[in-house]
């Protein structure tokens, strides 16, 4: 992954979570991760693994974000419902 992508990737997350109303804290419980982590990638100072980065796309694009080449906005609008995460989920049972 090259410094452009990376930071267009911290980028199109940080605005996935702004779109959703997400907290760091909110998105990296719901991708079992620490939220230390999740702040590293947002800011640009680590690349995330490719095991990291399955879920944090997997779960931005189950609750309706499309990434784009420039950046990020909901499949639908409006959304249909609120999307929980599944490490909230799980969590909850």
């Amino acid at each position: 992954m090259t410094e452009r992508d990376s930071s267009l990737l911290a980028a199109q997350i940080r605005a996935a979570r702004g779109l959703l109303g997400w907290s760091q804290a909110y998105l990296a419980e719901g991708c079992n991760m620490h939220r230390g982590t999740l702040a590293d990638l947002e800011g640009g100072k680590r690349e995330p693994h490719k095991a990291t980065l399955f879920v944090l796309m997997n779960e931005l694009a189950a609750a309706g974000i499309v990434f784009t080449e420039t950046g990020v906005q909901f499949r639908k609008w409006p959304p249909k419902k609120e999307y929980i995460p599944i490490g909230i989920k799980n969590r909850k049972k």
